[in-house]
Parts: structure tokens; C-alpha cells; sequence
């Protein structure tokens, strides 16, 4: 499991943070579901599929399993005219585009479901009481219903999805009168670089700000307009943050306190980019500068005057020129290049202008 998996899943699995997905997806942000009001449930789904109470026959392998892992997945237990209702949510959390998404929701949910339909068989079974021989064969009653499962897909990763969000996306037809018969199944995604401001004022918790950062994260000016003096991301909590720095991949120190500066980090993660390409541009100019001084000293051993002369005034262009593009790639103004470079290579202002000239052509 990455770095990414483990944050978004810590993250998720906060009871605020969980109930703050489904509100905003389900109902358009209003509280109706609860934090109180959900209940872990084991992400591993294992089921046996046909499955037989009999583990000799298990053993035997007259029964297979299929496995699989969930991300994030709770129970939602409502009173309603003193009965109790439930549902069952799943968040599956991604930082990459899964291009199989409608498959694989699609068979987390009939696992939700057929382990369900396990459980009956196995309740009745314990219960001993007579059954119909329909009743025995399917293993549930007439009366019996399921508890609905809803799946909710969040991308964390700043790149738009650019997958399908349906089954029926992924099936090529053969013959186009088979579509009225072929069962879809959709993703439900939450997806930041579609959401609007009035989408992520529709969250109560920290989300809405991570995802409003994954939407800005692809463009800098626009994430320096949304850090700049907004206070949500100077007092961001941890896990919150760990999610930006992994999806988002900003460097940000948050390993010793619960609550992040996010802007800091983001800004001094700016200068620590800018400190690596100066020092990455003076190692350049450090490596021109000794081709430059090896040259002449070639030309010297050799003794050739005239072209000791040539390849010192050849070399000796190349790096200014090229000293002048280093300068221009750190936005150094005009005037301030003209004075380093008739400082550095004893230049007359004439001289200087000439290859400043030179060089922008």
C-alpha cells in the first residue's frame, strides 16, 4: 500500500469526514446522515461463493472464494418510527484514474450484497424451522429484503478523470439491439476539477478544502490565489494535510503537530524549487567556466598562437552567452545582467551591450 492509499484511507475513515462525502453526494450537503449514526464494518470481503456451511466440502473444492478489499465501509443504522433502518456506504478513494472503476464498484456492491444473502441462509439454518423447498434452494424467504449499498468514488489526484463513469462505457455491442437488455451499472464520483465553489461550500468539514486544493493544484497561479490569506489552510488538520501532500505531492512538514500550515508549506517548498534550480544553474555556469579555462590550456600545450587566440575568443562568447540565458532563466533584470557579466569578464559597457544584444537575437 502507498503512501497515497494510506493517508486517503486514515483520512476517510474519520466519522466526520465520512458522513461530510455522503451528505454532500446523497444530499446535496444537508446533514442527514450522522457520524453517531455509523458503524465500522470489515472492509475484507471474502465470500464463498455457492457457499456450503460444510467446511469438508470447502475443503474439498466444491466452493471458491472471491476476495476483496474496500477502502472505507460503514453502516448507517436510522430509527425511523422506532424501527431501525440500514444502509451500507463504501468509499473508495483514488489518486489515478482506474479505468475499470464501474467493474470494480460494481462488484463490490454484489459482494455486499451476496454476503447478505449468506447471512439469511445461515440465519434461517440456525433458526431450524421449516422451509419451502424454494425457500431452502435460494436460501432466503419471500419476506426476506437487503440492505441497500451505495458506493461513493472520491479522486484525490489533481489530473481530471478521464475514465469511464458507466459499464455500459466499457462494453462494445456487437449488435445494437442488444442494448436494451445489457444492465448498467454508474460510478458515483466526486470529482474536484468539476465542482464549482458552490459544490465545495456544500461540505462542513476539511474535505471540501483538500478538494478545493486538488482542483487549483495543476496551476500555480491559481493555487497561489487560493492560499493567499485564506485561513482554512493555515490551520488545516493533519490528516487533511497529509492527504495534499501526497496527492498532491507538496512538500510539507507536518510529521510533529496536529495542525498545518499548508500556505507556509506550499511557499517554502516554491523557494526550496528555486534554491535547486539557482544551484543547478551555478553548477552550469561552473562546468562552462572550466571547459572554457581546459580549452585555452589545450591550446597552450599546443602552441598554436592563432588558434589558442580563436577557440579562447570561441569559448569565451559561447559562455558568455551562455552565462546571459542562465541569468535570464533566474529573471534577473537587464540592467543587473549587463553589470554582472562586464564585472565577471571585464567587459566595456559597448562590449557588454554588444553581446546582451547578440544573445536575445
Amino acid at each position: 500500500m502507498g503512501v497515497q492509499d494510506t493517508s486517503t484511507k486514515d483520512y476517510l475513515s474519520d466519522a466526520d469526514i465520512f458522513t461530510d462525502a455522503v451528505n454532500y453526494y446523497l444530499y446535496g450537503g444537508e446533514k442527514v446522515v450522522k457520524p453517531n449514526s455509523l458503524k465500522p464494518l470489515n472492509s475484507d470481503l471474502l465470500l464463498h461463493v455457492f457457499g456450503h456451511d460444510d467446511e469438508a466440502k470447502r475443503r474439498k473444492g466444491k466452493d471458491k472464494e472471491v476476495e476483496r478489499y474496500r477502502d472505507v465501509v460503514r453502516q448507517w443504522n436510522v430509527m425511523e418510527d422506532d424501527t431501525c433502518s440500514y444502509a451500507i456506504f463504501g468509499i473508495e478513494a483514488q489518486t489515478k484514474t482506474h479505468y475499470g472503476m464501474p467493474v470494480r464498484s460494481n462488484l463490490y456492491d454484489a459482494l455486499q450484497y451476496a454476503l447478505q444473502a449468506e447471512a439469511l441462509r445461515a440465519l434461517h439454518r440456525s433458526e431450524g424451522g421449516k422451509e419451502s423447498s424454494e425457500e431452502f434452494l435460494s436460501g432466503m424467504h419471500r419476506t426476506d429484503r437487503l440492505v441497500p449499498v451505495i458506493t461513493l468514488c472520491i479522486h484525490f489526484g489533481p489530473e481530471p478523470w478521464d475514465g469511464a463513469l458507466s459499464l455500459r462505457e466499457l462494453i462494445d455491442l456487437p449488435d445494437e439491439r442488444l442494448s436494451p437488455y445489457i444492465q448498467d451499472y454508474k460510478v458515483l464520483l466526486i470529482e474536484p476539477s468539476r465542482m464549482c465553489e458552490e459544490d465545495f461550500q456544500k461540505f462542513s468539514t476539511s474535505l471540501g478544502d483538500v478538494l478545493r486544493f486538488m482542483k487549483a493544484a495543476p496551476d500555480k497561479r491559481k493555487l497561489k490565489e487560493l492560499l493567499n490569506g485564506n485561513e482554512a489552510y493555515q490551520k488545516l488538520d493533519r490528516k487533511a494535510a497529509r492527504v495534499i501532500r501526497d496527492c498532491a505531492n507538496i512538500k510539507i512538514n507536518i510529521e510533529t503537530t496536529e495542525v498545518v500550515n499548508v500556505c507556509k508549506g506550499w511557499e517554502d517548498a516554491i523557494e526550496d524549487a528555486r534554491q535547486e534550480e539557482r544551484e543547478a544553474a551555478q553548477e552550469r555556469e561552473r562546468k562552462l567556466c572550466k571547459g572554457w579555462e581546459d580549452a585555452i590550456e589545450d591550446a597552450k600545450e599546443e602552441g598554436r598562437q592563432e588558434e589558442r587566440e580563436a577557440a579562447q575568443e570561441r569559448e569565451k562568447n559561447t559562455i558568455i552567452n551562455n552565462t546571459i540565458g542562465i541569468y535570464r532563466e533566474m529573471v534577473l533584470p537587464e540592467m543587473d545582467i549587463r553589470q554582472r557579466i562586464m564585472q565577471k569578464y571585464a567587459l566595456t559597457e559597448q562590449e557588454a551591450d554588444s553581446y546582451m544584444m547578440s544573445q536575445s537575437a
